[in-house]
This record gives C-alpha cells, sequence and structure tokens, in this order.
C-alpha cells in the first residue's frame, strides 16, 4: 500500500524564512563581531595616537637643534602608526610639533617650548663679573640664589637714603663669570632675520587688516602675516593664533585691540596704557609700554640691536635703544635685550619704572635701570641708576628682585648651555 505524503507550501516558506533568519542573525552576529573589532582597534589606535603624540613631544623637548624638515620618529616600531616631529622658532621660544598617525587618523599636539626654571635651583639674579660690585640702597630687596662680581655687594647712599634692609642678600651668594649665560645661537639668528628680511613669500601668506575686525589663524595651519612697509595701528580688532604681525616703520597697539599668541615685529613698538593680551613684541629701536598694562604669560619683551659697527652712536632721544615698562604695569614672561657691541656703555637698556612687575625672566645684555619688581630671574651685564641728575653704575635704588611671588616651576629662553625645557603653554 502506498501513502502519499506531501508537504504543504506554507510548511516550506516557514522552512526557508527560518533559514533565512537563521543567516541573517548569523551575518548579523559576525558583523557585530567585526566591527566590535574594528572599533575596538580604531579606539586603540586613538587613545596610542594621544600617547604617542606625547612621546613626540618629550623627544622635542630632548632635541638639541632645529631641523627645517618635519622628522620621523624611528623608535616607533608598529604597523600603520607613525609619529612625526617639528621643532622651529616662535618669536624668543621654541614652537613643537608632534603629529601621530595611525590609518588615516591624525592627532597633533603643539606647544610653546622654553628653558625650565626651578625656583629653588635656578639663580634669581647673575649679574656679569665687571669688577664692580652690586649696590643697593634704599627698600631695595634681593631673594635667592644670587650670582655676583667677585667684590661681591655693599650698602651705598642715593639722595640721601641708605640701604634699609637687614641683609644685603636673603639667599645664598656665589661668584658669577666674566660672561653672561649665551641664548642659543639660532635665536639671535632668528630675530636678526625677522627684523631685517622676514617678509610674507606668497599672497597666500597674507591676511588683509583692514577687512577683519576679528582674525584667527590655528597653530595647524601655515603661519600668515600682516605685513605694512608703513606704521601699522592695531585698534579694535582681535588676532589670535598663528600670526605674524610686521611693519618696516613702526607698530601702535592701543588698548581696544586683543591680541593672543601673535608675535609682532617692528624697529619700534609702542603699547597704550591698560592694554591686556598674551602675545611677543620684537624690535630693533624701542618698545615702549605704557600705565596699567597686562600681559598674560608667555608674553614677551625683545629688543634686538645690531650695534657692532656702530658701538659709540648714541640717540639724541632719551626713549630710544630702550625697553620701558611703565608703572603698574604687570608683565608675565620674558623680558630681553640683546645687543652685538661688546663695549660697556653708559645708556640704560632696560627701564622698569616703581609698582611696574616683571613675572618671569628678564635677560639684558646692557644695563637695567630697576625701580620695580621682578619675580623670578634677572641676568645682566649691569645695573645702572639714573637719580638725582647722576648715574650710579651697578646700583639698585628701591627695586626687589625674588623668587617667591611666582610658580616654582616657569620657562625662560633656551640658553646654550645645557638645561631641560618645559612646556610653557599648549596651543590650538
Amino acid at each position: 500500500m502506498r501513502i502519499n505524503f506531501k508537504i504543504k507550501s506554507g510548511a516550506l516558506q516557514f522552512t526557508v524564512f527560518i533559514s533565512v533568519l537563521i543567516a541573517l542573525l548569523m551575518a548579523g552576529l559576525i558583523l557585530y563581531a567585526y566591527t566590535f573589532i574594528y572599533m575596538k582597534e580604531q579606539s586603540k589606535g586613538a587613545i596610542e595616537n594621544i600617547q604617542f603624540s606625547d612621546i613626540g613631544m618629550q623627544a622635542l623637548l630632548e632635541q638639541k637643534e632645529f631641523n627645517t624638515d618635519t622628522l620621523q620618529l624611528d623608535f616607533i616600531k608598529k604597523q600603520n602608526q607613525t609619529i612625526k616631529v617639528h621643532l622651529s622658532q616662535w618669536g624668543i621660544f621654541e614652537k613643537g610639533i608632534a603629529i601621530s598617525q595611525f590609518r588615516k587618523k591624525k592627532f597633533t599636539k603643539t606647544a610653546i617650548i622654553g628653558s625650565l626654571l626651578n625656583t629653588e635651583e635656578s639663580p634669581t639674579l647673575f649679574l656679569q663679573e665687571t669688577y664692580n660690585a652690586l649696590t643697593v640702597v634704599g627698600t631695595t630687596t634681593i631673594k635667592g640664589i644670587t650670582y655676583l662680581p667677585e667684590q661681591g655687594v655693599n650698602s651705598g647712599y642715593i639722595a640721601g637714603q641708605s640701604y634699609y634692609g637687614s641683609q644685603l642678600v636673603y639667599g645664598t651668594v656665589k661668584k658669577s663669570t666674566k660672561e653672561l649665560p649665551q641664548p642659543k645661537k639660532n635665536l639671535l639668528e632668528t630675530l636678526e632675520y625677522n627684523l631685517k628680511q622676514y617678509k610674507p613669500l606668497t599672497e597666500d601668506d597674507y591676511i588683509s587688516l583692514e577687512k577683519n575686525s576679528k582674525i584667527i589663524n590655528t597653530f595647524h595651519k601655515k603661519t600668515k602675516a600682516i605685513y605694512f612697509k608703513d606704521p601699522i595701528v592695531l585698534e579694535h580688532k582681535i588676532i589670535t593664533g598663528n600670526i605674524i604681525i610686521k611693519s618696516e616703520t613702526s607698530i601702535v597697539i592701543k588698548n581696544t585691540a586683543i591680541l593672543k599668541d601673535v608675535v609682532l615685529i617692528a624697529p619700534t613698538i609702542e603699547i597704550e596704557d591698560g592694554t591686556t593680551g598674551a602675545f611677543q613684541v620684537i624690535a630693533s629701536k624701542k618698545i615702549t609700554v605704557g600705565k596699567a598694562c597686562k600681559l598674560s604669560y608667555p608674553s614677551a619683551l625683545v629688543l634686538f640691536q645690531d650695534n657692532k659697527n656702530n658701538p659709540d652712536e648714541v640717540s639724541v632721544n632719551p626713549m630710544d635703544n630702550k625697553i620701558f615698562i611703565d608703572s603698574k604695569s604687570i608683565i608675565k614672561g620674558n623680558i630681553c635685550y640683546f645687543q652685538t657691541k661688546i663695549s660697556s656703555d653708559f645708556q640704560t637698556q632696560i627701564l622698569l619704572e616703581k609698582e611696574a612687575n616683571i613675572k618671569g625672566q628678564v635677560y639684558c645684555n646692557g644695563n637695567f635701570d630697576l625701580r620695580g619688581t621682578v619675580s623670578g630671574s634677572v641676568i645682566t651685564k649691569q645695573f645702572l641708576a639714573n637719580q638725582s641728575g647722576s648715574i650710579f653704575v651697578n646700583h639698585i635704588y628701591n627695586g626687589t628682585i625674588e623668587n617667591q611671588n611666582i610658580p616654582n616651576i616657569y620657562g625662560g629662553i633656551v640658553l646654550e648651555q645645557e638645561q631641560p625645557k618645559t612646556i610653557l603653554k599648549w596651543l590650538y
């Protein structure tokens, strides 16, 4: 007897549906597993990108010399992952860039770099050996590690005032040398190039000052420039980032301008009363800072004079050839005067007025008239006190140099002598 057994079409369709559903579920599981592994690898790569950029930045802190090319670090051995670094000059500081890449993903870190200064170990004062003792008068105060000429320190009299302190120096006194600690050679070369030769090379390098009230250029992009042969007056402008502003004549910064991280270059630069910001200025003739200005860290005022061929030239304008900082101004960063002549004179190169304050480092390859307060470090060839119609050599009159009202670790210019570097500021 034959039994006819037929499967209904509905059951067959159900079987096919179940098979397709199982196949889709299996494919979904496989896709999920692949996606999970891929995302995990991508996430791990992104985290390692950040970690490797830190390694690249650390390598830059240890790098001694500049290289015009972007270098690829060869101690990272991992497939599809690379680290590239670049070190260059940005004003008087160094600019470090570390780029880590995993496949197509990149992570970039950019920072301003300077020498590491420690208030407990670094000198508060280094006065060059000129065989002339330091003389302190009035309410002068010196605190911290102090390097002085062999003749040491004395108390003196100016305008009928004597020295009122209980100690001549509040700290350790050591013997200085016949030469100041020298800045890096490439720093001086860059300053000279910026003042004498720098110009934007192509039209794409320019930024129009007139058309924009707010100008921003990140440090991840190419440096842009605002350039004029005529004087530049900056007012009612916000200018931020990787930008050089240069005039072949002069720059005036009004207190309505807001400048951040830019570099300004001109023979003369004037900062109006009440100006705030964080920027660097580089001049060859004079820099004047008005009253009650506040420049945030790491700002810089730099006067570079190539005067070795005319060492005896004296300007009739008493404000020329100097950095002048008026009363109640606060500068957080570096004040630097560099000159190429060797012979000494009796002209003032840096004048810090009463109630003005520098929080950072002062480097003066000339004469420093200190009437205000430096919290940090002073490296100078000589002090001058212009008082009562007379010039007193290596005298400080009512000035203060101390290392207490400043962070324990801060940054300065990079010197020729080996010293550790530190990050002054992370850029964007």
